[in-house]
């Protein structure tokens, strides 16, 4: 039994004849004749009678087609489900991104993405660039925005921003009261940072190790909402993504370092093979308009 027999036998009834839906399906009488002949030799039945001038099921093909017709119309709804994945308006997108860009700028992209295409299921998830980067290696994720992978893991990377960063001190800091704070005035400070896997806390090791300044840090803590708390409650200060301290939250007061450029970069990370169509539209309309916002 073939889908084109179950589509012959549908297209006999609705037009009548042999001859019309021949005319219908763009085929020759004789194939038409000839699938009817081939589904009536495998069923051991007789399908078609004549009545009058048309041709209306036989008492057996009658019970054939009660139970068979609904294998037609799940045929039919599947090519339309397939239809309209491999056109991109059904499918799965599997998205992470860092907090400080998710939370002020990509959140209501995709609100506006989920509005326009609501047949696309969406997984969204807020993590560190690390742990986004190997949920991308590991097919977990589909796009993920943060910072550069190495360039040893085979992934694309497309920038579109730099993160800047600054210094946030508690009120009446000491160093609240210079006119420009550098990295010399903060050997002696405790500093509040991420844990060394942390992208942040490596660009800020970097600064200091270039330029040959001892960093203090006697607390380590991996969530930048904590630290801005700690830093509210005068424990100490840090260097944190300019996204994640504005606006300048109460109790403290946001720095720039003198003759220092604190900040990283930040881009749209997929790996290199075809994304599925959704996937794929949603990675170039994000980047058009991330990259747009950035010019």
């Amino acid at each position: 039994m073939e889908l084109k027999q179950l589509q012959t036998i549908k297209n006999i009834l609705n037009e009548g004849s042999y001859l019309k839906a021949a005319e219908k399906m763009g085929y020759a009488p004789s194939t038409i004749t000839l699938h009817i002949q081939q589904l009536e030799e495998e069923l051991s039945i007789k399908l078609f009678e004549k009545s009058g001038r048309k041709m209306i099921l036989t008492k057996e093909g009658e019970f054939f087609w009660k139970n068979a017709k609904s294998l037609l119309e799940h045929a039919d709804t599947f090519k339309m489900v397939m239809s309209n994945f491999v056109s991109g308006q059904i499918g799965h997108i599997r998205l992470g991104t860092i907090s400080t860009i998710g939370r002020s700028m990509l959140i209501p992209k995709v609100i506006d993405f989920c509005k326009e295409y609501s047949n696309i299921k969406l997984t969204f998830e807020l993590n560190s660039s690390e742990i986004i980067t190997q949920k991308i290696l590991n097919n977990q994720l589909d796009i993920g925005i943060g910072f550069a992978p190495p360039t040893n893991q085979n992934l694309l990377f497309e920038p579109i921003c730099l993160e800047p960063m600054e210094l946030l001190l508690p009120i009446g800091h000491p160093l609240t009261k210079k006119e420009k704070i550098t990295l010399n005035d903060l050997s002696n400070i405790s500093l509040l940072l991420t844990e060394s896997y942390c992208s942040y806390r490596n660009e800020i090791d970097k600064h200091f190790s270039s330029s040959g300044i001892p960093l203090k840090s006697m607390i380590q803590i991996n969530d930048g909402k904590t630290i801005i708390q700690f830093v509210q409650a005068g424990i100490g200060c840090s260097i944190l993504p300019v996204a994640a301290i504005e606006p300048v939250p109460d109790m403290t007061v946001r720095r720039n370092l003198a003759n220092t450029d604190f900040g990283l970069i930040i881009g749209i990370i997929r790996r290199k093979e075809q994304l599925d169509k959704s996937s794929e539209r949603f990675y170039n309309e994000l980047f058009c308009e991330l990259k747009s916002s950035h010019i």
